[in-house]
């Protein structure tokens, strides 16, 4: 019995391996994909003009690394968002950061609209303000979640809807009294894009995700025994309320840095979890790099079809990773109804 069960572990992590592998080719297929197909075809086997040099180094490989790190970094927070919660259903966008990030982007858009800003300030200008709003409804969803100390599951979800929602409404407030040239920009900021990411934007967004799948993978076994339940969590000696703020603000800004340059890129933290759990199971320290290579190839072919679509004008990359993942969305529903039918 012994014997069967040690052979049974070798060809799990053979196949793991083996799985990892091929996600890995699909990630660099996908970058490869991202650095020659656009508005210019590039064919990296022959030999690069000037120009071609200068679009690939200065203006798709910075999209390339930004689209990796923001797929991998949406979908490793969801990951560990619905082991926080208990909920299948919870992605980044629950817990507000993705909607005050929003709606302060959308009041920089409209001040900048207002008032005479010099382009340069701008392009940082409006990132800097979503990325204010992002950490101002941390702030909010830790102050009404926080009780004597220890942080509610439940009302940390309600808190979340409430500040979702108190940010839509002052956000159609901000495209009531916008001009029609600015709520195309706001719209379009909403939709998200990956025009415009420069080295800079790219390396701090990948470093951020880096940094915080390290905290994610140390904290790996604590954040499992949190999925089956924080009573037994605490009897395993986890310091639950401890684990959870800091579990919360990694995610947070994550999620801040990822919307703040790019705008909202929806359901890549709901959608990739649930297909990474199809292949490999819930074991998180398995998961995480197979969320994460997974992720980033999603977003990085998601961006290269809103590139390839219409040339030469882009697709709105939220329009086609909610084109998946609404269909998603829905079937996960319906998964949950039939299983709570049945119980």
């Amino acid at each position: 019995m012994q014997i069967n069960i040690a052979q049974w572990r070798i060809a799990q992590q053979q196949r793991f391996r083996t799985l990892h592998l091929w996600l890995a080719g699909v990630l660099v297929l996908s970058v490869m994909l991202s650095l020659t197909q656009g508005a210019m075809a590039i064919d990296l086997l022959d030999a690069l003009s000037e120009l071609e040099q200068r679009i690939i180094t200065e203006i798709r490989a910075p999209r390339a690394l930004m689209t990796v790190a923001t797929g991998a970094g949406l979908a490793i927070c969801g990951l560990v968002l619905q082991a926080i919660c208990r909920n299948p259903l919870a992605d980044p966008g629950l817990v507000g950061v993705a909607s005050g990030a929003a709606l302060f982007a959308s009041l920089a858009i409209l001040l900048s609209s207002s008032m005479v800003i010099n382009a340069t300030l701008t392009l940082f200008f409006i990132p800097a303000m979503a990325f204010v709003g992002a950490a101002l409804a941390l702030f909010l969803l830790l102050a009404i979640a926080n009780y004597k100390g220890s942080i509610n599951t439940l009302v940390l979800i309600l808190s979340g809807v409430a500040i979702n929602a108190g940010a839509a409404t002052l956000l159609g407030l901000i495209t009531f009294v916008a001009d029609d040239n600015t709520l195309r920009l706001i719209t379009f900021w909403q939709l998200g894009s990956y025009s415009g990411i420069d080295w800079s934007k790219a390396l701090l967004a990948g470093t951020l995700v880096l940094i915080a799948l390290c905290v994610f993978w140390r904290h790996a076994n604590a954040i499992m025994l949190l999925q089956i339940g924080e009573q037994h969590a605490r009897f395993q000696g986890v310091h639950v309320d401890k684990l959870k703020r800091v579990l919360l603000i990694t995610v947070a800004f994550v999620t801040a840095i990822c919307v703040c340059f790019t705008g909202i890129v929806g359901f890549v933290g709901l959608v990739v979890p649930h297909i990474c759990r199809m292949l490999v199971g819930t074991q998180l320290r398995i998961l995480l790099p197979i969320v994460t290579i997974v992720g980033g190839a999603l977003v990085t072919l998601a961006d290269v079809a809103a590139r390839v679509i219409i040339v030469p004008a882009e697709l709105p990359i939220g329009l086609l990773t909610s084109a998946l993942g609404v269909p998603f969305f829905l079937w996960l529903i319906l998964r949950e109804k039939r299983r709570f039918s049945h119980a």
